[in-house]
């Protein structure tokens, strides 16, 4: 989204027009709001979006509505390095810490868990088990989006990112593990003939 800002920072207009004609403002250009650049981190938004969802039923959990909020910003960091290639955009470049955060907190929720013995259902308990399974398929989608936009010729992208996506869908995966009871109340599927 373009927006107007008064010297203080501040939005002062919202509604610009300027993407009516199905373009959008990509570092020092435009692009078609459909091109892969776009699609990807528009995804990520809609990710950034799950989570903040997640978020809001997990309040009760200080320490995950912590992780969470970090990773939300994470998310916002990944959409603004996506949203400006080249040199123009290098001083937002997504750096290699964020991933080595979520891995430790992934480790620690996860040492908790009994071992996985078969794939489970994505649903939970409370809703915010099942918004965490949510959160999950629209990362990986989003980190497919980024890997489309590594094949497409021309396009730089930060190899921290897919980093960051990989490692963030299975966080979300231990998340809802830990939001069932820790796994305990997992909805286990079972292959035709075992059910």
């Amino acid at each position: 989204m373009t927006a107007d800002k008064a010297s203080s920072g501040k939005v002062t207009r919202v509604v610009t027009r300027t993407g009516d004609s199905g373009q959008t403002q990509v570092g020092k250009g435009r692009m078609l709001k459909s091109a892969p650049r776009v699609e990807a981190y528009g995804t990520v938004d809609e990710a950034n979006s799950v989570i903040g969802l997640l978020r809001t039923a997990v309040q009760h959990d200080a320490r995950l509505t912590d992780w969470l909020r970090s990773i939300q910003i994470d998310l916002f960091d990944i959409g603004a390095d996506l949203s400006m290639p080249g040199e123009i955009g290098e001083l937002l470049r997504f750096k290699p810490e964020p991933v080595q955060r979520i891995e430790a907190q992934l480790d620690e929720l996860n040492a908790t868990q009994p071992r996985l013995k078969n794939f489970i259902l994505p649903t939970g308990i409370a809703p915010a088990g099942a918004y965490a399974h949510l959160a999950r398929t629209v990362v990986r989608r989003a980190e497919r989006r980024v890997v489309a936009l590594t094949q497409v010729e021309g396009e730089e992208v930060n190899p921290e990112i897919q980093s960051y996506l990989n490692r963030l869908a299975d966080f979300m995966f231990i998340i809802a593990r830990h939001l069932n009871d820790n796994g305990e109340k997992d909805d286990i599927w079972a292959p035709r003939g075992q059910r």
